[in-house]
Parts: C-alpha cells; structure tokens; sequence
C-alpha cells in the first residue's frame, strides 16, 4: 500500500507540471482557436534563465524561480510579436500559425543546442533532492515544491481571470477576439496579457520540471504530453486543462510502476484516442467559443 500512496504523490507531480503546461496551451486556444506549438522552447528557456541565474549571479531559488517566469514571458511575448501577430494581421490560416509555432520551436531548439552544448545539465540547487519523510512515505522537496506552486499559480490565474479589468476582455475575447475589438477592447493588450500568462506558467513549470530532472535544450519536449492533457481535458478549457494533466500524470506513474515504463506513452496516447472517440470536445471541453 505504502508504492501505491508514493506512486500517487509522483504522479500528482508530474500532473502539476503538465497542469500548468496544459493550462498556456488552453489559454492562447480559447482566444485564437489555435495551438502555440512554440511553448516547448519557452519553457526550455524559462529553465535557463533560471538555470544561468543560479550559476552565474548566484541567486537564491525563490529569486531564480521567479527569473524564470519572467524570461519565459518574455520569450512567449517575443513569438507572439515576431511570428503570430503579423500572420494574424494578414489573416493567415489557423493551420499555418500552428506550423509557423513548430518551426519557431525547432529553430530555437536547435539554436540552443549550437550555443549552449547538448549535454544534460543538473539543476543547481540541492534543494529539490532532499527528502521529507511522513511516515512510510518518502516526498522530494521538489514534488512539493511541484503541487504547491501549481496550486498558487492557478489560483491567481483564476483571480486575475475572473477578477480583473483585463481578465474580463480576455474572457470576452473567448467569444469572438474581432466583435471584442469593436467594442472598444484593446485586443493587443489581450494578446500580451494571454501570451504573458502562458509564458509564466511555462516558466515555472520549467524550472520545477529541471530540478526535479535536469536541464537541456530538447526539454521542451515535454509540453507535447501537457497538449495531450489539455486535449483529454477539453482544448480551450481551464479546468479541464488541470483535470487532464493530472489524470495524464497518475496514469503514466501507474502504468510505469505497475506495468511497464516501455508502455507508459502508448497508453497515454491511447487513452487519448478513447477519449476523443467517445469525448470530441475532450471530458470538460464545450463546442462553443466561451471555452474559459
């Protein structure tokens, strides 16, 4: 019974780094109706940011965290004003967004690993791997660190959503982004806002994701299992993005620990399929444009 709590600790772990991940997925869909294929290498560079903050100004995690998140968002808002805006100016097609976001990814992937090396890097800070005993239970810090922080960024994202100026047209913008804009919102300042949001979010998933593994430039292929969670949840859906990353989480764990680590993607994608079969719009997902 004691591997069966500590698998579910593990999986509710990594499901908050896909949470958070599925969640900037979900947020630039329920504006755009497409997918920002570019997230992978925003949290990739999030994590570096953190990463050379640590090494080389010496800050402390909190700091480097917080670091993070900001180069992340920067980094989203530079996609966004560099790739996705002039195509949407020139009204290109949904599709074509989304291939312009898959080559912005492995541009800059690639670009990572011409100037910063290949080699997997250790995060550093020694913090993550130390270990909290609860009874038969054994926690890393960083799986705590993992559920708490995905815990407080949802919550003021659901505040800054449901409570603010701004999180008003975001949500008005889910209806339809041009009829918003007649009305007098500011659509490039939801823009900035949705894309400064999926920034952050990637930002700090990204750095709980290296210290809880390590650093690299092809890391951000793990946002490509937050897109599946954010499919099983409903694409464009918030709860849903948080429901899907959690359940992607705990079955990956269960598959790993109770029946092979070698079939833990197949079963995701798997599931995946069933839920679309029987599910179109995901398990929370809505056919309407109020996707929030």
């Amino acid at each position: 019974m004691t591997v069966f709590f500590q698998q579910i600790v593990t999986g509710l772990s990594i499901g908050s780094i896909y949470a958070l991940l599925a969640v900037g997925y979900a947020l630039v869909f329920s504006i755009y109706n497409f997918s920002n294929f570019a997230f992978g290498v925003i949290m990739m560079v999030g994590t570096f940011g953190a990463f050379y903050a640590i090494n080389l100004a010496h800050v402390p995690l909190p700091l480097a965290i917080v670091i993070g998140m900001i180069v992340a968002a920067l980094a989203s808002e530079l996609v966004e004003a560099s790739t996705y805006r002039p195509m949407r100016n020139k009204h290109s097609p949904r599709l074509f967004l989304m291939i312009a976001g898959i080559g912005v990814n492995f541009f800059v992937e690639n670009l990572a690993i011409q100037t910063l090396g290949s080699s997997v890097k250790p995060f550093p800070s020694n913090w993550g791997r130390q270990i909290i005993h609860f009874g038969h239970l054994s926690i890393a810090c960083v799986d705590v660190l993992s559920g708490g922080v995905a815990i407080l960024m949802l919550i003021c994202l659901w505040w800054f959503i449901f409570k603010t100026k701004i999180g008003l047209s975001i949500r008005a913008s889910s209806f339809d982004v041009n009829t918003t804009g007649l009305m007098g919102v500011n659509v490039d300042m939801v823009s900035f806002a949705v894309f400064a949001l999926s920034g952050l979010t990637a930002g700090v998933a990204g750095v709980v994701y290296g210290m809880k593994y390590t650093v690299y430039p092809s890391m951000g292929a793990v946002s490509n299992k937050a897109f599946v969670a954010a499919v099983i949840g409903g694409l464009g859906s918030l709860p849903g993005a948080v429901m899907g990353g959690i359940i992607l989480g705990l079955l990956e764990t269960m598959v790993s620990a109770y029946i092979s680590s070698r079939l833990r993607d197949m079963i995701a994608y798997l599931v995946l399929i069933i839920v679309l079969i029987f599910f179109p719009n995901g398990l929370i997902g809505k056919s309407v444009k109020n996707k929030l």
